[in-house]
């Protein structure tokens, strides 16, 4: 049987619950390039997303030196079968693309920059004819310096994570807000945190399941007041009305403290899981890792594992990759500022049971998604190459602990740095900052 990948790749984790999970029968990989694209006008790829059996890749092409921040977006649909342009559509304003999203046989684009508009486009797909273009206004004091990250809503409605100042005093903060698909309705903000300290701006890992978005909290660590672990905040569409500040939202929370404390989520299937990671203050080289699974219903806490062996490349820092495997089991590795791992992988089960497994020789894998029952990785090498494979780890262990086999590999080649893989449509796709290319198994 020749190997089959299904499923599509709508939101920047694979969907609006950020599983990176993507069904697949893999059966005697053999894997092979079987088609490369690289835009004509020789600019950045910033975003893919798969949908069917079409690729949608936002761009940007390089700005004159007269003028380099005068450019349009230009996005394209591929075909995902064989890599030609299916359509192609520039944006009518000069902002590089914040946010993309594939639902319901629409595309949606966000696109600003710091002292922009947000400019909210839907094109339909895969013609791209345009739906409707529209600018978000955020309500009350928020004055946004950029969007991180876009779930969408099945009324059509986007939630948004903003970065932003807000007050008299011009604090950052992370916000949520509700984008309502109706003409000339503002953004509701739903959420709004002052970070405990000064944030880049990443986008955090939140999950979104129907109306409701999940949304991370930072905790605190030392400091005049008591040490107060991450949490989670539920916000519902639905309401349609401002909500209180993040701090009185706490819907589930770690037990998990230290520095560098960040709470990732992902969402499926009814259930809400989260995985914390911490430094160990007592011990630089390891870090404290909790993962939970909490009833979206009732937000019951369902189960919970805790490991504070895990071996560090500190510092911890925000940066990581969650993904949820068809048996339930959650993913997690730690990443660093320059992207590469900073935590074996995690592999935290329903059961209470933590494992570490090392992803390659000298783990220099980088998580990107559950491929069916194998997990899909990749690296950067120094010549600039980027080798693309899958490992299959053992479901049960063994005597000396849990490992994963690489079950196929293939070297990509250079695709200018800055390398995201994702799957769907049948293929793998890496993408870098001057192309892209479809493996097919």
């Amino acid at each position: 049987m020749a190997s089959l990948i299904r499923g599509n790749w709508t939101h920047r984790r694979g969907d609006s619950g950020g599983a990176r999970a993507v069904s697949a029968e893999i059966d005697k990989p053999r894997p092979a390039i079987a088609w490369s694209w690289a835009p004509e006008h020789g600019g950045r790829l910033d975003q893919v997303r798969i949908a069917g059996e079409y690729v949608v890749v936002a761009t940007m092409a390089s700005g004159a030196p007269a003028a380099p921040d005068w450019t349009h977006a230009i996005v394209y649909v591929l075909d995902a079968a064989t890599g030609m342009e299916v359509a192609r559509r520039v944006l009518p304003d000069p902002m590089p693309v914040a946010a993309l999203i594939v639902a319901s046989g629409e595309v949606h684009v966000v696109a600003t920059r710091r002292g922009e508009p947000i400019f909210w486009y839907v094109l339909s797909s895969p013609d791209l004819t345009p739906r409707h273009r529209r600018v978000v206004v955020t309500t009350g004091d928020i004055e946004h310096d950029d969007v991180l990250d876009a779930w969408a809503v099945p009324t059509g409605d986007l939630w948004l994570e903003i970065y932003a100042v807000a007050g008299d005093e011009q604090r950052h903060v992370f916000a949520c807000v509700h984008a309502a698909v109706i003409a000339k309705s503002s953004a509701t903000c739903g959420y709004e945190e002052t970070p405990a300290v000064e944030s880049t701006a990443v986008a955090r890992d939140a999950c979104a399941e129907g109306d409701e978005l999940f949304a991370p909290v930072e905790g605190r660590w030392l400091g005049t007041q008591p040490s107060v672990p991450p949490s989670l905040a539920r916000l519902d569409a639905r309401q349609g009305v401002p909500l209180p500040s993040a701090q009185n939202l706490c819907w589930a929370r770690a037990t998990v403290v230290g520095p560098g404390a960040h709470l990732h989520a992902v969402a499926g299937d009814g259930v809400v899981c989260a995985v914390v990671a911490a430094e160990d203050p007592e011990r630089p080289q390891r870090a404290r890792i909790e993962a939970f699974g909490i009833d979206r219903t009732s937000g019951v806490v369902l189960w919970r594992a805790l490991s504070d062996r895990v071996a560090l490349r500190p510092p911890m820092c925000s940066h990581a990759r969650i993904a949820r495997r068809p048996n339930g089991e959650i993913l997690f590795q730690g990443l660093g500022l320059d992207g590469a791992p900073s935590t074996p992988l995690v592999c935290a089960r329903p059961d209470g049971r933590l494992d570490t497994i090392l992803l390659g020789a000298r783990g220099r894998y980088v998580l990107d998604a559950a491929l069916g029952d194998t997990v899909l990785v990749h690296r950067e090498n120094k010549d600039g190459s980027v080798q693309v494979g899958g490992f299959a780890v053992d479901n049960e262990g063994r005597l000396l602990g849990r490992r994963a086999v690489e079950a196929w590999a293939i070297d990509a080649g250079d695709l200018g740095g800055g390398t995201t893989v994702y799957a769907g449509g049948g293929a793998v796709m890496v993408r870098g900052a001057r192309g892209l290319c479809a493996v097919r198994l």
